[in-house]
């Protein structure tokens, strides 16, 4: 069942609850205030009725112990003129009637369950007669029995149109506020229905789904919560679709650079196994197939270098020196630069990094070697650090600008056909921002084509 439903079932049924509690309640009240309204007016009248009995019999000097001639008590009931008045006469063990326009017989009357009313002069009982009402009042005296009935009928009646009209306006109340509660739950409840729709719209794939949220209240707090997770699942998505898209990349480029290297080793052994060369040509195959292998050791060793970057916490930082790092980089780099005449120019003033000695060696040797391999014969390399980090400077030939944004991923190389020569896969700088990021630093770029290449390393 749906939670309007149960909304609207359970408010219309505390409506119609409340509805016919306070009618039961009305009705109850307005029965007993009528039925007391009824019955003092009623004794009212039956005792205006005993005093006019009382004076016409003291002014025929009549006292109530008397015993009165029948014709003229006959007379004095008639003279009364009331059709609800009955007497009847008491003779012996029997009484007999005297005057009664009624259909009620004495059995009737005297069964009847009577209590005292006005100090014992007249009792008074009710009596139901085929669907008619009436309060019965009696008293005794000059030989005979009197009673008077009083004809409360009408206020049944009322109470029965009461009940109808009471019954009518707690159903009328009930259906015109379940209505009213029907269209204000259908606006109140209608964000729902849009977070519910765009649930849905969210599990078939479509991420960019959003819910307007133009309401303060929790409902719009929960619309907004909403929308906030649908951009953490968006972006996600996206990251988890980037990353794979990046991974399918980054095996096709693993595989082509491994491939060149096997075909060449392959190629040279399968020519010394079955072709007899001269011992010249023989140590030049050997050497290819010797550098080939170098160059897969490298390549395997940076992409372990890379995968172990991206899965572990592999950094223990402590304040090296910059001094200490810059020598650590330049020997690494002494053979390579002195084979391209190329100088490197290191610059520190005392500075020192908290920084992973050998992982942020590993920044600067591939950052110089980048630099030495877009340097000419005779160019130099500035290596220099500085209060908010390290500077590499060369002035070969840069970087385009459409460039800048690829050469930090795996295996993406400027120039190709350089970078194959000089031994390299385009792991160098993937690697790099991979350790800087390790480090909380950040990577700033600044080249121009033929202006040479800055990198910036800044600490945060």
């Amino acid at each position: 069942m749906r939670l309007k439903t149960k909304i609207l079932i359970i408010c219309c049924i505390s409506i119609l609850f409340s509805s016919v509690l306070c009618s039961i309640t009305v009705y109850i009240l307005v029965k007993n205030y009528s039925l007391d309204a009824a019955e003092g007016q009623s004794f009212k009248d039956a005792f205006a009725v005993y005093h006019d009995l009382e004076d016409d019999l003291a002014a025929l000097q009549i006292s109530r112990d008397d015993t009165v001639d029948v014709e003229v008590l006959e007379y004095i009931f008639k003279k009364q003129n009331d059709e609800l008045l009955i007497s009847f006469l008491a003779d012996g063990d029997k009484k007999t009637e005297l005057f009664n326009s009624t259909v009620f017989r004495r059995a009737d009357l005297e069964k009847l369950p009577y209590h005292i009313e006005e100090a014992a002069l007249i009792e008074e009982a009710e009596m139901r007669w085929e669907g008619k009402h009436f309060f019965v009042y009696r008293w005794e005296g000059y030989g005979c029995t009197i009673y008077k009935l009083e004809d409360i009928t009408y206020v049944w009646e009322r109470m029965r149109l009461l009940g109808t009209g009471l019954a009518l306006m707690a159903g009328a109340i009930t259906t015109i506020v379940c209505l009213l509660l029907f269209f204000i739950l259908n606006r109140v409840l209608y964000p729902l229905h849009e977070l519910s729709a765009g649930a849905k719209q969210i599990a078939r794939g479509r991420y960019d789904k959003r819910i307007a949220v133009g309401r303060q209240d929790e409902i719009g707090e929960l619309s907004d919560n909403f929308n906030q997770m649908a951009e953490a699942v968006q972006f996600h998505t996206e990251s988890l679709e980037e990353a794979e898209r990046r991974r399918t990349l980054f095996m096709g480029n693993l595989t082509h650079e491994l491939k060149t290297p096997m075909t060449a080793i392959s190629g040279y052994a399968r020519t010394l196994l079955t072709v007899k060369l001269a011992e010249e040509d023989r140590e030049e195959a050997l050497s290819y197939i010797y550098e080939e292998s170098c160059r897969l050791e490298r390549l395997s060793r940076k992409l372990m270098n890379l995968l172990l970057l991206e899965e572990e916490d592999v950094i223990k930082p402590v304040r090296v020196p910059a001094k200490k790092l810059f020598s650590n980089a330049e020997e690494a780099c002494r053979r390579s630069l002195a084979e391209d005449g190329i100088c490197l120019e290191c610059h520190e003033d005392g500075e020192c990094f908290l920084v992973d000695e050998d992982l942020f060696t590993e920044v600067l040797i591939n950052l110089v070697d980048n630099a030495r391999k877009a340097s000419g014969n005779g160019d130099r390399i500035i290596l220099s650090a500085g209060e908010g980090g390290i500077e590499v400077r060369d002035f070969g030939r840069g970087i385009p600008e459409e460039e800048k944004d690829k050469i930090l991923e795996p295996f993406y190389m400027i120039d190709k056909s350089r970078s194959r020569k000089s031994g390299g896969a385009g792991l160098g700088l993937a690697i790099t921002a991979m350790i800087l990021k390790r480090h909380g630093c950040r990577m700033e770029i600044e080249s121009g084509v033929g202006e040479g290449t800055v990198i910036r390393c800044r600490f945060f």
